[in-house]
């Protein structure tokens, strides 16, 4: 590792310069190897290092192009410091959070914490990265996917069950929804962010070259994980409508005791829903009938205020702006039209309904999360969690169900150029996962009725 600063050369015995007063060897008391003393250029100090040789004329060539690196990255304005991961990490994500929405700068910061400084900095033991190979790469895959099985991941898992969820910030932190098993998706992004970093690096040279960076595909899940998304039948969906009708109440537990028809004096063995409870339920039911309706992303509707909702001053129908901020920037979108009820029913429940007010928001104001864990306890209560191929749902099916209904409706079926606009996604994604459903629309057609 190199070590900056300038020192006298009455503490370097048997010294030989190789280019003099740049580039200097020298031995240590005990030791056969050779180190190197190399003079920064334009700037005060050195670097130290071991030429890691034990003949001369070898550490000399050493000196020599190690002085030669150092050169060409000043004059080119590289970096010339070493780096482990989490000193490559700190820098680039320096340079690069100004420029990441909230939802992009809270799956890199979990993902780098979790994963990254957990396999480059803890596992490797902070290797340098000019040091990590091919393979070093190669055997992360293996890591993550075994992560949450593994001992450490084991643990992780324990202390986050004993973890208070902080009452001020409703953001669950138990790791409920947590994958034991990562999909194809969530490796492909990370390695995506996996590259980010490391082709960062080699433009600055930090590295030498481009690391060879390929999330492994499950072969028996590829068809799974790419054609289809698992969304809703209209079964499903009727099932999970009409038990968010009845679960929106709350629970009452246990019964009030009684004496000769009289209600008695005693108040335990009740538990009745509180204001909270019933204003987080409401809140639940009305954001998944919305996002059933309009195909939001979750994101999206998580900063959509109440300004946003807006007339076709020509049509009269309403719309939603969808602000710039979010995945694919703005957009405007028009949901099916009884959607907006639900928006409605929630402008009456909460105090927060002035223009600039978040729809989805806690009774602070404060923006909720997408409610993940209390959807997948739903779902389990529904008994459909799971379609019928085992792919496990999530608030995202939503939206593939908005799709899905709008490409199979008999009466308005839209094209799958509108549908792709009016989501904030290309014609490609659209045809990509739902172009089963084009079949369905020509049914009598193709069956010759």
């Amino acid at each position: 590792m190199s070590i900056y600063g300038d020192s006298s050369l009455s503490s370097y015995d048997n010294h030989i310069w190789v280019i003099q007063n740049k580039v200097m060897i020298y031995q240590r008391e005990g030791s056969p190897k050779w180190q190197m003393r190399l003079k920064l250029p334009d700037r005060a100090g050195y670097s130290v290092k071991s030429t890691k040789e034990t003949n001369e004329e070898k550490a000399a060539d050493v000196a020599r192009h190690e002085y030669s690196q150092i050169v060409y990255k000043v004059e080119n304005n590289l970096e010339i410091e070493k780096y482990d991961f989490l000193k490559l990490y700190k820098t680039w994500w320096e340079r690069e959070k100004t420029s990441k929405s909230e939802a992009r700068i809270k799956f890199i910061e979990g993902t780098t914490n979790r994963y990254f400084v957990g396999y480059f900095q803890d596992h490797l033991k902070g290797k340098s990265i000019t040091a990590l190979t091919d393979l070093d790469f190669e055997d992360y895959w293996s890591w993550r996917k075994n992560y949450w099985i593994s001992e450490e991941g084991e643990n992780n898992l324990n202390r986050a069950s004993r973890r208070r969820n902080n009452s001020g910030n409703h953001r669950h932190s138990k790791k409920g929804n947590v994958a034991k098993v990562p999909s194809t998706k969530t490796l492909q992004m990370e390695q995506s962010l996996l590259k980010q970093m490391f082709w960062w690096a080699h433009r600055r040279g930090i590295i030498s070259r481009q690391p060879y960076i390929k999330a492994p595909r499950d072969a028996n899940r590829k068809n799974l994980d790419v054609a289809r998304r698992p969304t809703f039948e209209l079964d499903e969906y009727r099932t999970l409508y009409t038990y968010l009708r009845e679960w929106v109440k709350g629970e009452k537990v246990g019964e009030q005791p009684r004496n000769n028809g009289r209600f008695g004096k005693a108040k335990t063995g009740i538990k009745k829903p509180h204001r909270l409870h019933l204003f987080q339920r409401n809140l639940i039911r009305n954001y998944i009938l919305f996002l059933a309706n309009s195909g939001l992303r979750p994101n999206e509707a998580r900063q959509l205020r109440w300004r946003d909702i807006r007339i076709n001053q020509k049509s009269g129908a309403r719309y939603i702006y969808v602000r710039p901020t979010t995945k694919t920037g703005e957009r405007d979108t028009y949901p099916l039209q009884h959607a907006f009820k639900y928006l409605d029913r929630l402008k009456k429940q909460t105090e927060f309904n002035d223009k600039d007010d978040l729809v989805f928001a806690n009774q602070d104001g404060n923006p909720v999360e997408n409610f993940g864990k209390t959807f997948k306890k739903i779902l389990i209560d529904c008994n459909i969690l799971e379609d019928d191929l085992g792919r496990v749902r999530s608030i995202y099916s939503l939206r593939h169900f908005y799709a899905t209904q709008r490409l199979l409706s008999k009466t308005k079926p839209i094209p799958m150029e509108v549908l792709a606009e009016n989501m904030g996604t290309s014609p490609t994604m659209i045809f990509q996962h739902y172009r089963h459903l084009t079949t369905h629309n020509y049914a009598e057609i193709l069956t010759g009725r």
